[in-house]
Parts: structure tokens; sequence; C-alpha cells
């Protein structure tokens, strides 16, 4: 019944051009372009260029980096997920409540990202004490000497 009722409503409207055309629906939605990530650093030489990239944006001067670079070619022969003697593990070979302040900042066990690292990295750096010979030195030497008295427990 209710179809012969529409039925009847719409013969009696006239359309001069013809019937209307059928809704088109909504619009398509637009593609959203996601930037792609970067890469995942796979070999030493990507890890290293990552390492250098990313202190080099922090406003590390070039020895402080080189240093850094020494310590981790040393420490895990800059691989990130290096796992080292004596529960020592990942870049910069952390252990005990060095590598549990690393989980936490992390959020998470196991391997953290490099960039995730390269990070804490920087905040021990920049927040203990026993770094501060790092700041005071003026060459890569100096620089590497400090990083292995500071990583390694000791202090200036």
């Amino acid at each position: 019944m209710a179809a012969a009722l529409t039925a009847g409503i719409l013969a009696s409207c006239s359309f001069p051009h013809g019937p209307p055309p059928p809704f088109p629906g909504p619009p398509p939605q637009p593609r959203i372009a996601f930037p792609a990530l970067p890469p995942v650093p796979s070999t030493p030489e990507a890890v290293r260029a990552e390492i250098t990239r990313w202190f080099w944006a922090k406003g590390y001067q070039i020895f402080q980096i080189s240093a850094l670079l020494g310590q981790a070619r040393d420490e895990s022969g800059y691989r990130p997920c290096a796992v080292g003697p004596a529960g020592l593990r990942y870049l910069f070979q952390w252990g005990g409540l060095r590598l549990q302040r690393l989980y936490e900042f992390a959020g998470r066990r196991g391997c953290p990202p490099l960039d995730t690292q390269l990070a804490f990295a920087n905040s021990e750096l920049r927040s203990e004490p026993k770094f501060a010979c790092f700041w005071h030195a003026r060459t890569a030497v100096a620089a590497l000497s400090a990083l292995r008295r500071g990583f390694g427990r000791g202090s200036c």
C-alpha cells in the first residue's frame, strides 16, 4: 500500500528536465598521507650515522659526539640490542640500577628503540653529576675518558 502511495505521489509531480539524479552519498574521504617513518638503522654504519645525527641535533660538539661514538663502538659495536657479559645490555651496555632506569625511561623491558636509548644517554649525561667532566672536557680523548669513568660507575 505504501509503495502504491509513493508511486502515485511521484507520478503527480512534474519534472521539467526529467527525474532528479540519485543522491550521490557523502563525498569520498581524502586520503591522509602520513610521513614515512625513518628506517630503523640495521647496520653498524647506519647506527653510527644515527648516533652522530641525533647528538648533533641536540647541540653536542663534534668532539663530544666522537667520544660517544667511541664509547658505543667499544661497548656494543654499534649494536643497539647487544647483550654483553655480566648482565650488561644494549648500545652503551647498561647494567644494574642504570639498566632498570633505562627500562623505566622506555616504559617497557626489553631492547628499547635506538632513539630511546640515545635520549636516555642524553638524560644521564645532562643530569648525573658524575658526568660533569664530560662537559668540561675540551677534546675527544678527555670526553671519552670521562664517559668511561661515568658509565663505569665512577665519577670525575
